[in-house]
């Protein structure tokens, strides 16, 4: 009877290979990092767009109830 573990265990790949290095992490890092900041400068962009939207509205809304 063949053992079920047998097709998982990959003898072309060294544990070496497999495990992360101080070096990879810290990129992964950079990149997670990088990626948070365009992130943010979006954000901070949409929310400039909502408040100038939101300020339309209500000038839009003061002047149908408070016609000058």
């Amino acid at each position: 009877m063949p053992n079920p573990f047998d097709s998982m265990v990959n003898t072309d790949v060294s544990v070496e290979a497999e495990l992360a290095s101080k070096r990879d992490i810290r990129e992964l890092e950079l990149k997670i990092e990088t990626r948070f900041e365009q992130v943010k400068g979006e954000l901070t962009l949409v929310k400039w767009m909502l408040g100038i939207v939101l300020g339309g509205v209500m000038a839009l809304i003061l002047k149908a109830f408070f016609p000058a």
